[in-house]
């Protein structure tokens, strides 16, 4: 059975949500998620966007954005999936499938439609803190610091329904912060698994295994313009100093209050 279409209105926001296969813990490593980073950067080039929110969990990422015509939305999520699983696979020694087999999830919001938009912008700001791994909203892997501390952190820039907030950019700043700061996480409840369900899970495990082995070599495969040391575990420098400066706008600093558990590698 064929997929339906996507609706992709012009002029609307997209919040994009893409899970590692399997949703292992893949992008768990911070050299990982810098990777993720200069991909986000190159992909603005690849198909003119508008990238308003970032967050990058251990085994998922969240994106708010704004294609130019919003048509492009399946190519540019296309390059971005294949374009990283491509380089994440080559320096992390694996091979396979990186992302999950089912299509990325994207929800449109109506350009005017505010309350959403900042409701949306607040619950991908907040998986950090929902997750436990952070006790406030700043996180290296999230934008958050972009709209709380009005830096440019080269990937991200405001979007239209933050900057209604206030006449001031501090004012937005300030309205959000606390607007963020009354949001309460809803835990979801615990999924039911039935005996056939585990059943079919394993079957599905055990021949995805075996089809592994049998093709764990592929020679057909697109070649990377970039050579990892996988020994090293080192990226490009311009793929580095993409991450270092978004690290450095977002990031936990010594005077926030916020203090996380979390290690960068």
């Amino acid at each position: 059975m064929s997929r339906s279409p996507r609706q992709l209105p012009q002029g609307y926001s997209f919040h994009i949500t893409l899970r590692c296969n399997s949703r292992q813990f893949l992008i768990a490593k911070g050299l990982r998620r810098d990777v993720l980073l200069a991909v986000l950067a190159k992909a603005q080039a690849k198909v003119p966007h508008r990238l308003y929110a970032v967050c990058l969990m251990a085994n998922h990422l969240h994106l708010l954005l704004r294609p130019d015509d919003a048509s492009e939305l399946p190519k540019l999520m296309h390059w971005i999936g294949w374009y990283s699983a491509m380089a994440l696979n080559r320096l992390s020694g694996r091979c396979g499938h990186f992302w999950e087999a089912t299509r990325y999830y994207a929800t449109a919001i109506a350009p005017k439609d505010h309350r959403r938009v900042l409701n949306t912008l607040r619950y991908i700001h907040a998986n950090p803190k929902a997750a436990g791994i952070r006790k406030g909203f700043y996180d290296p892997y999230s934008n958050y610091g972009h709209y709380g501390r009005l830096e440019c952190d080269g990937i991200s820039e405001w979007h239209p329904s933050f900057l209604q907030l206030a006449s001031s950019l501090k004012g937005c700043s300030r309205r959000y912060a606390r607007f963020c700061q009354h949001y309460r996480h809803k835990s979801k409840g615990g999924s039911r698994c039935h005996w056939g369900s585990r059943m079919l899970k394993r079957l599905v495990q055990s021949s995805s295994s075996s089809r592994n082995k049998r093709n764990r070599i592929s020679p057909g495969q697109q070649k990377l313009p970039f050579a990892f040391d996988v020994r090293l575990n080192q990226i490009p420098e311009e793929w580095h100093q993409v991450a270092v400066r978004f690290r450095r706008a977002n990031g936990i600093r010594d005077g926030d209050r916020e203090r996380g558990i979390w290690q960068l590698r």
